[in-house]
């Protein structure tokens, strides 16, 4: 992951990650996502690397089947870092969802 995003960037990822994880801890397990998908009203776009080792297909699945007309793409051979690998690709795919 220092490769990916340099050592600065990833403690501030990794600090907003634990952030994260201590509030689910609090919760009820759910952190209120699987309960209020349905109450998503605006489009949606939701991309996943196929190759993503740490958010896995089934994730983005699961919120394209609970989220009413969201829109699925599946980027073929990426990974978790998609936005950074392929800035002018992905950045093309977000514009083109935000003109429909």
């Amino acid at each position: 992951m220092l490769k990916v995003y340099g050592e600065e960037y990833l403690r501030i990822l990794w600090n907003g990650w634990a952030d994260a994880c201590k509030r689910f801890s609090k919760g009820d397990g759910d952190m209120g996502h699987k309960t209020r998908l349905k109450d998503i009203k605006c489009p949606t776009l939701i991309i996943n690397g196929e190759l993503d080792p740490i958010t896995k297909g089934y994730h983005a699945e699961y919120l394209h089947k609970h989220i009413k007309d969201s829109k699925l793409f599946i980027w073929p051979k990426g990974k978790h870092n998609i936005h950074l690998r392929y800035p002018d690709e992905f950045n093309s795919l977000v514009e083109d969802f935000l003109h429909q």
